[in-house]
């Protein structure tokens, strides 16, 4: 084990180097958080960026209700300006319309408790997902009063009022809670929001760093609020960079946050909404040329060992990336000594990406096949032969430990041009998926479109195999001379009618927002009915249904659709699609369909609109053969059960049934119940 400080000329030195190649420090976006944002004004806030709410990426609004006893209607002279508790309700239906959903909040101040509760109270009557009080101890807020109304008004509110959802916008600056009393606040609310408005705290030290003001303000709940399991929703600053806001919003989720609020809708910029939408579509940390271990690592080149100070973990750099080393029996393997590895800082192996730079040559310990990384993918190698041609004969091959390569996708970043050796067509990645680009002049005009990159990466013949032809689940797909979006799911296609479902799917995690344009043409092949066993749902809708060959079958029992999914035949997880989206999905059973209850062993096929109970599987091979009944079997819900004679239906046309059809009459002793000679004449 070696532990040495990185010389101050070579820091020197790299720094340099890193300054004139660009490292990229630039954070990562989040995963995906709600997005929240509060209207002030109405008059101030819209229309902002954006006039229509449908086209941001915002589930809830927070709009102001009144100040101390005084409705908003009295500052803001806007029509929707809050006059009372109808305005509200109109204001709340006509978000709603939009699949937005409405936080009210309030400035406390005065004396009048009576007056304050009262309010309060009709505010909370009108439907409002929670009522968030704004505490801050300065002139025109609830100023010298802001202990008394924490004691006198607000606990009050909660006696009155036990099942309401409330909650604290406070300043988090330590200097601010005498005055402003805010652990009492908190000590009967549901959520707390702290506003890091890191803008405006310039030069206050971490409270004007976005990660700082979050990730204290999260930590000091331990104080405020000792014991208490609250809501945390920080109230982020929307005038500000778009790289500050992501910076932020993953302080956010490393706290757990599964929402933030943004301050305020009128003045967030517009790199700021277009980070919030980004925050859906995590990016994978691939390497840039001049990775960050070179400047701050005491080994920094290819091949270093390197572990951070409080952890047992090894990692090996190689082009800009880390891969772990699990055991000593891999380091073993990659023909290394049990102590050669090098100490770093805790946290200093985050900033390493996982995937190393384009060209890059790896193979695992004790594996013969080699591979090579181009657009954020590997791809393996086939013989000697493909890598010299590849113009790759020459360069280092890094060995890493095996499963290493399983950190690397295989398939490449959205917008790579991709062509195999030798081979005569070039293809677009997008989505997850490979499409055929049919022209130069397709190929131009995606180029142009920003779907696909200029420069063509050749792959080993072969490789495109490994990459499918159905883009992921959630992506949302144009083709280019069209302007209908699609959201696949569950290997489906489903038309986008409008933005605002488009918005309410990203919102609900059901779609991406990214927007992938393909060649035209190329999702006519996809299905309009998702895979078997998906467990889908309309936006909007109660109704949950299990798909099987074509067909959908209604879940209408919680314990038996949890049997499907325990037996395998249904998905654990709902599949959202736009309303309307399964309207061109049969419901089952159709004609023919052979089904099976969950947990049942008894077999039954639908015939003529009734279902009729197989006997054997001598029965079931005739109707197979006679085209009369199709595999598979169908494992359903149910209940299953044949209805009474009078309720079964004869095959229109042909007087018959399915008692001749299938071999069955009166003279069968294991013809089902009903099978009579009078049923089985024909012309009847």
């Amino acid at each position: 084990m070696r532990r040495l400080a990185v010389s101050l000329v070579l820091l020197t030195l790299l720094a340099a180097g890193g300054q004139q190649f660009g490292v990229d420090l630039a954070p990562q976006p989040a995963n995906a958080i709600e997005i929240e944002t509060v209207v002030w004004q109405f008059g101030q806030d819209y229309p902002g960026v954006e006039g229509d709410d449908t086209l941001l990426p915002v589930g809830t609004v927070h709009v102001k209700t009144h100040d101390g006893t005084d409705w908003m209607s009295t500052y803001d002279g806007n029509s929707k300006a809050v006059t009372g508790p109808a305005s509200l309700r109109r204001l709340i239906a006509d978000y709603n319309a939009k699949g937005i959903e409405v936080v009210a909040w309030f400035v406390p101040k005065g004396v009048d408790v009576e007056a304050q509760v009262r309010m309060a109270e009709d505010v909370l009557d009108t439907g409002v997902k929670a009522l968030y009080a704004d505490v801050e101890p300065f002139d025109g807020f609830c100023y010298w009063d802001c202990n008394y109304l924490a004691e006198q008004f607000w606990w009050r509110l909660r006696s009155e009022r036990p099942e309401a959802t409330l909650g604290v916008i406070y300043d988090p600056r330590e200097w601010t809670w005498q005055d402003s009393g805010t652990w009492k606040w908190l000590a009967t609310a549901n959520a707390a929001l702290p506003m890091c408005y890191w803008e405006v705290y310039t030069d206050q030290g971490i409270w004007a760093d976005p990660d700082g003001c979050v990730s204290q303000a999260h930590a000091d709940l331990s104080w405020l609020a000792p014991g208490r399991s609250l809501e945390y929703i920080p109230m982020l600053e929307g005038d500000t960079s778009g790289d500050k806001f992501l910076a932020a919003m993953d302080a956010a989720r490393s706290a757990g946050s599964s929402r933030v609020s943004i301050w305020r809708r009128g003045v967030v910029r517009p790199e700021v909404w277009e980070a919030a939408w980004n925050i859906w579509e995590p990016a994978p940390a691939v390497a840039s040329a001049w990775p960050s271990y070179w400047v701050w690592s005491p080994c920094p080149w290819d091949g270093c060992i390197l572990r951070e100070t409080s952890s047992p973990a090894l990692y090996v750099l190689h082009s800009g990336a880390k891969f772990h080393i699990p055991n000593a029996d891999a380091l073993a393997a990659m023909g290394r000594r049990p102590g050669d590895y090098w100490i770093v800082g805790d946290g200093m192996l985050q900033t390493v990406a996982d995937v190393p730079w384009d060209g890059t040559l790896l193979q695992e310990a004790g594996s013969p096949t080699v591979y090579v990384v181009y657009a954020g993918a590997k791809f393996a190698i086939p013989s000697p032969d493909a890598l010299y041609a590849m113009g790759l004969g020459y360069g280092p091959v890094h060995i890493i430990a095996p499963g290493s390569l399983n950190q690397i996708p295989n398939v490449p970043r959205d917008g790579t041009r991709l062509a195999e050796l030798g081979g005569p067509s070039e293809w677009q990645i997008t989505a997850g998926a490979r499409f055929p680009l049919p022209s130069p002049e397709v190929r131009d005009a995606l180029i142009g479109a920003g779907a696909l990159e200029g420069p063509l990466y050749v792959v080993p013949w072969g490789a495109l195999a490994q990459i499918p032809t159905t883009p992921h689940v959630g992506s949302r797909v144009r083709e280019l001379s069209s302007g209908s979006e699609w959201q696949i799911a569950a290997g489906a296609k489903f038309p986008l009618p409008d933005a605002m479902v488009r918005n309410q799917l990203v919102r609900k995690g059901a779609l991406e927002w990214r927007l992938n344009i393909v060649p035209d043409g190329a999702l006519a092949g996809l299905p309009t009915a998702p895979r078997d066993g998906t467990r889908v749902q309309e936006l909007g809708g109660d109704a949950e249904w299990q798909v099987a060959s074509g067909m959908k079958f209604a879940l209408t029992d919680a314990n038996r659709r949890a049997a499907l999914i325990s037996a395998g035949s249904l998905s654990s997880q709902v599949t959202i699609v736009p309303p309307g989206g399964l309207g061109s999905i049969p419901e089952g059973p159709q004609e023919g369909t052979l089904l099976q209850e969950v947990g049942g062993s008894t077999l039954f096929v639908m015939r003529c609109g009734s279902l009729y109970r197989l006997q054997d599987n001598a029965q079931l091979n005739r109707l197979v053969s006679a085209g009369l009944a199709r595999q598979p079997i169908l494992t359903v819900g149910g209940p299953l059960s044949e209805p009474d004679l009078t309720a079964r239906k004869r095959c229109a046309g042909t007087g018959m049934d399915v008692c001749p059809a299938a071999g069955w009459g009166a003279a069968n002793p294991f013809a089902p119940p009903g099978c009579k000679p009078q049923e089985t004449q024909a012309g009847e």
